[in-house]
């Protein structure tokens, strides 16, 4: 089943702060490392400028504007750029049973560029990479291809293990929020309020 979004939204204007009295106290995820990215995955990210744990500010939410895992991960392998989930597409056997790690959360993945930031997340700080985590959902980000219930699903449950896990983390953002000049993702048919609604759930 597919979420039709009938309120486009700018997508340059997404962005969720997680108040830390709503923390949840766990939540656990059902994710599995994507077969074949080890050594890959580990040329593609860098050590993290700040402490893998308590520098953890914020998760960015991308789609790949791409039709699967596959070809989303081939940037990892050629070391272009990477990233640490990755939500399955609808016809992908993944799809409905666990996303894929892509990257080893204590490093810094390079899913933006360096020199991106936003006065809002972190006071403007660059280099996001280093105190963030990215999302990759498979989607093409057109009309006619709409983000499933699953994978809406699945991208709210990787943020509330991480806010679970992460003591500071407190921004959510699009990836076209930071980076307005060349990015658009995960597009203005992403159902953000749907999925501010399943992150903050009680």
């Amino acid at each position: 089943m597919s979420i039709q979004q009938t309120l486009l939204r700018d997508p340059c204007s997404f962005q969720l702060d997680l108040s830390p009295d709503s923390r949840p106290r766990r939540s656990p995820l059902a994710e599995k490392w994507k077969p074949g990215l080890t050594e890959a995955a580990l040329l593609a990210t860098s050590p993290r400028l700040y402490d893998p744990v308590l520098g953890v500010r914020a998760i960015v939410i991308h789609a790949t504007a791409g039709a699967s895992s596959d070809g989303a991960c081939s940037v990892i392998c050629e070391g272009r750029a990477s990233f640490h989930w990755l939500v399955p597409d609808e016809d992908e056997a993944a799809h409905g049973r666990h996303v894929w790690a892509t990257a080893p959360e204590r490093r810094a993945a390079w899913h933006v560029r360096n020199d991106c930031s936003h006065p809002d997340v972190w006071g403007g700080r660059k280099r996001i990479n280093h105190f963030s985590l990215g999302i990759e959902i498979v989607n093409a980000m057109r009309g006619d291809d709409a983000f499933s219930d699953w994978q809406v699903s699945a991208a709210a449950a990787i943020v509330r293990y991480a806010w679970a896990k992460y003591p500071n983390l407190v921004h959510v953002v699009s990836h076209a929020r930071l980076d307005p000049s060349r990015r658009t993702d995960p597009g203005a048919h992403f159902p953000w309020e749907e999925f501010q609604t399943r992150v903050l759930k009680s």
